[in-house]
């Protein structure tokens, strides 16, 4: 493929042979990892944690759903905005003070999380640890892509995927667990050890990754990062108000205005010398192949997510920390196949455990459309929909990466971690209009308010299940239109 090498671009090497990619893996570039997930983690961890508060929050601050909401959809917002720059800021910076700032940034956030007395002090520390993972987590998988060998990227981001997964299964139990015995203040408090942990992991272990001329020729346009940011957020806000909408002529001009706003901001990057990110990323089939999986993935997963603690709680009644309890082997699930699948893709063609693992989750959608009504047939299909998702995730992220030449590995970065971020805003915002339209219509039809939601759960498994077999049909073409080796030991 003829591409452009523009000069913020990183100093060409050598390309790497399959030797070079059979090395093992740096005790210190795992601890690296570890010390950069762990912020990850405690941004989730926060997240899902608060979720259980809402309605303490709600009661507490006087305010309503769609004004505590944006605890969660303000960090999504700021930290896709955030993203974008990542390429920049990673050419600009030492790696090392780039991860100092992402941990005095984010702790700065939970200090103020910790003693916030009003929500406008708590919506500023979620904004403020927004900015501190928008530097963290790309610049995780930097490191990765700049520092592990190449057939061993899938174990390194299934670590990280070990450390991101285990969040949203320990977030409702501990955020429960918090609410029962203490009050929302301990969830910020209780971070700040690890916050500790993670600075002093770090410190010790984070490599350079900058390349000679990086610095000289990084630069960021603001008019770029600008229209980036308009874009995204208005597609965050059109989804997330969609419901509250009703889906009339607001959502539609916000969507509308968003679409165009990122039309104009590709239009633009093509056309500069120094582009905010290189969006010819896209050009490699198999990397654009993989961000529309991931898209189908994440969404369907933390749509699902969104959608059983709902089933649990108002169509079985079952309390915060029981439903969380039911929730919690699926989560491990997760969690466990993460880091085993990525361990194995040094010898296997990762569509083949992306294919099957969206037949398993095909199959896992039916399951819990068939037995929604079994709270433990619902489990087990959970847990195993869980597993399912791991073939999915890893391989396709670490797959879509591979497909890019080292010099666009920041920008690489860059898309997969905002189209991650809108990915989770999509799929939560949608999963909430589709139970609620589907419960209302369900209670005028003269169901009870706990039949209404089982009715309203089941209706809206059928988009999350399409989702999965749209994915099915991607990870098809990702055995014609993918490459098998990365550009870097093939390239010249």
């Amino acid at each position: 493929m003829n591409e452009r090498t523009t000069p913020h671009t990183q100093t060409p090497r050598a390309p790497r042979t399959a030797a070079d990619a059979k090395r093992p893996v740096g005790a210190r570039l795992t601890v690296a990892v570890i010390a950069l997930s762990i912020l990850t983690f405690l941004g989730i961890l926060s997240e899902t944690s608060l979720n259980i508060a809402y309605s303490t929050l709600m009661e507490e601050f006087s305010i309503g759903a769609s004004v505590v909401q944006w605890l969660t959809t303000g960090y999504l917002l700021l930290l896709s905005i955030a993203i974008p720059s990542s390429p920049f800021m990673v050419r600009r910076f030492a790696t090392r003070a780039l991860f100092v700032a992402a941990v005095a940034i984010f702790t700065l956030g939970t200090l103020i999380g910790a003693l916030a007395s009003s929500f406008p002090m708590l919506l500023a520390a979620r904004l403020v640890m927004a900015l501190g993972t928008g530097i963290s987590l790309p610049l995780i998988t930097n490191i990765i892509l700049e520092k592990a060998p190449l057939e061993q990227r899938g174990a390194m981001l299934g670590i990280v995927s070990l450390v991101t997964c285990a969040a949203p299964a320990v977030g409702p139990v501990f955020g429960g667990v918090v609410m029962e015995y203490l009050d929302w203040h301990w969830i910020f408090y209780t971070m700040l050890p690890f916050l500790v942990l993670s600075f002093a992991l770090g410190m010790v272990s984070v490599p350079e990754i900058r390349h000679p001329g990086d610095k000289e020729h990084a630069s960021i346009s603001m008019p770029s990062l600008i229209l980036v940011a308009l874009g995204l957020a208005g597609l965050i806000v059109a989804v997330s108000f969609f419901a509250e909408w009703n889906g009339d002529r607001r959502f539609w001009a916000t969507l509308v205005a968003a679409v165009a706003v990122l039309a104009v901001f590709v239009a633009v990057q093509l056309r500069m010398e120094h582009p905010l990110i290189e969006v010819r990323v896209f050009g490699y089939a198999g990397f654009s192949l993989g961000m529309l999986i991931l898209l189908m993935a994440s969404g369907g997963v933390l749509g699902l997510n969104f959608l059983l603690p709902i089933l649990l709680q108002r169509g079985f009644g079952h309390g915060s920390l029981v439903a969380a309890l039911i929730l919690l082997p699926g989560a491990v699930a997760g969690a466990i196949a993460a880091p085993m699948i990525g361990g194995a893709l040094k010898s296997h063609f990762p569509p083949k455990f992306i294919l099957c693992g969206f037949v398993g989750v095909t199959v896992m959608d039916i399951a819990l459309i068939v037995g929604h009504a079994n709270v433990w047939m619902v489990a087990v299909a959970y847990a195993l929909f869980m597993a399912s998702s791991g073939f999915v995730l890893v391989p396709d992220q670490t797959h879509a990466l591979n497909q890019l030449p080292a010099r666009l590995n920041a920008d690489g970065s860059a898309v997969m971690n905002t189209v991650q971020q809108l990915a989770g805003a999509i799929g939560t915002a949608a999963a909430s209009a589709l139970i609620t339209e589907f419960a209302a219509s369900a209670a005028r039809s003269g169901a009870s308010q706990s039949d209404s939601y089982l009715e309203g759960f089941a209706s809206s498994m059928w988009v999350i299940a399409g989702l999965a077999v749209a994915g099915i049909i991607l990870a098809a073409l990702m055995f014609r239109f993918s490459t098998r080796r990365p550009p870097e030991m093939t390239e010249v």
